[in-house]
């Protein structure tokens, strides 16, 4: 619980501790003298009172007379400390116990003190021939009120010092942490992928260090960041001019070859109409060739979107639905593009092309989904295009369905793994989730202004060519 708690907390917390231990010092100090100066009194009341009453009774003729006795016993009343009666010894507890009840200090005080009273009986014979006591009590009670009204009145002002101590304190604290918390909320920043945060140079030099480390340690970070953006687009164009190397080898080499092959096979067939056996083998050749020229086709159309390159974003999203529609005819896909997509950069193009034809082919291969919807929308304008602008500020690029939903899988595969890394890398993040409808979305969101990684652009995008 403590770990809990924070520093300045805690600071007023021991601070309140060494009040609160003072207070109690002081009382039990207050307390402990108390009860010696009481007793002291007290005693010196008993000899002084019981010296005063022999000398009384010295003066007076023997043996006195009673209303003598009862008028010296009535003058001890005015002392201080002492109170006196005329009768049995006995008569000295109910003085004691009248004295406590006219006393104002709580019973649980005089305990602390511990000031017992002290009584003594002085046997007098009187002209009437009976014999009294006159019985005096040396009365505490006067004294520890005295002292019960110092103690309650220095512990309320003791108090209100404490309190008022403890709030300077705390305003005090509270300003000597404040470049603390102005260094956590800068390592939070931080933590949050905001290295440009930086911490105020405030504070005590300790404290101004510590910021200023902070601060490197944010530079550092920052530029660990651009390396690694510069790293991750170097890797991306790297995939790119790959892919369009076996693109290229695909079409220029492997497609004419598969031509000719389905050429020479149809020629064998029409040469051998006059044999069925060898002109079906014939035909079974150009079958099975016009099926891998199907199969290059599609490997051609995954590695270099060729629609991207000659009609632009919108229009390659469109033959990318409608191949979806021809393949899963089953499947609703309706698709919805901003027209101002077309001013995106080419990478940035790329990107939402390839983010949206992972996000489709997931769809329709793990969700059994009946309907799906792509989006890409801005939900801001979005801005002037200038160095580095890869025009996508405010875009949305979303692509959901109604399928069977996550079923506690929330991890990407591989393909939107690096689509993420994509989107990032053009200031944009990625969500996957499921819609109140039930399905999954998967979404990338950029800020108000997306840029390129300039130092990683390699100026690769897939170069026209003509379709086979």
């Amino acid at each position: 619980m403590w770990r809990s708690i924070p520093l300045s907390a805690r600071l007023n917390l021991i601070f309140a501790s060494l009040f609160a231990l003072w207070l109690i010092v002081d009382a039990a100090h207050v307390v402990l003298q108390a009860g010696a100066r009481t007793r002291a009194e007290t005693q010196s009341a008993m000899r002084l009172t019981r010296d005063f009453v022999s000398s009384a009774l010295a003066r007076l003729p023997a043996p006195p007379e009673p209303e003598a006795v009862e008028a010296l016993v009535a003058s001890l009343q005015n002392l201080r400390h002492v109170r006196a009666g005329l009768g049995e010894p006995s008569l000295a507890s109910s003085i004691m116990r009248e004295a406590n009840n006219e006393s104002d200090a709580p019973r649980w005080f005089r305990a602390l003190v511990n000031a017992p009273g002290e009584f003594a009986a002085v046997p007098v014979r009187l002209s009437d021939g009976r014999t009294a006591s006159i019985v005096i009590v040396a009365d505490p009670a006067d004294e520890i009120d005295e002292v019960w009204a110092g103690a309650r009145d220095h512990a309320l002002v003791g108090a209100i010092m404490a309190v008022a101590a403890l709030g300077v304190t705390s305003l005090l604290i509270g300003r000597a942490v404040r470049p603390l918390r102005v260094a956590s909320a800068t390592l939070a920043r931080l933590e949050a992928g905001d290295y440009a945060a930086r911490a105020e140079s405030v504070g005590p030099p300790e404290i101004r260090n510590l910021n200023a480390k902070i601060d490197s340690l944010a530079e550092a970070l920052g530029g660990l960041k651009r390396a690694n953006n510069e790293l991750a687009g170097r890797v991306f164009d790297a995939q790119d001019e790959e892919r369009q190397a076996i693109a290229h080898e695909l079409h220029d080499e492997f497609g004419p070859h598969l031509f000719a092959l389905r050429a020479n096979a149809a020629l064998l067939a029409k040469q051998l109409r006059d044999n069925p056996a060898a002109g079906a083998a014939a035909n079974a050749i150009e079958a099975e060739v016009e099926a891998l020229q199907s199969q290059n086709r599609r490997i051609l159309a995954d590695l270099r979107p060729a629609a991207l390159e000659e009609l632009g974003l919108a229009e390659a999203l469109e033959a990318l639905v409608a191949h979806w529609r021809r393949a899963e005819p089953g499947v609703a896909v309706a698709l919805h593009a901003d027209p101002r997509v077309e001013a995106m950069s080419e990478r940035a193009s790329l990107m939402a092309y390839r983010f949206v034809q992972e996000a489709m082919t997931n769809a329709f291969r793990h969700a059994g989904a009946t309907r799906i919807e792509v989006s890409l929308q801005f939900e801001t304008p979005p801005p002037e295009p200038s160095l580095g602008d890869a025009g996508l500020g405010g875009l949305v690029i979303r692509v959901a369905d109604d399928g069977r939903g996550l079923q506690g899988e929330t991890e990407a595969g591989m393909g939107l793994a690096g689509m993420r890394d994509r989107v990032r890398l053009l200031g944009g993040e990625v969500t996957i989730g499921s819609p109140p409808g039930g399905g999954v979305a998967v979404e990338a969101r950029f800020g108000a202004v997306g840029r390129e990684n300039l130092p990683a652009t390699s100026g690769m995008v897939p170069q026209k060519s003509s379709n086979h």
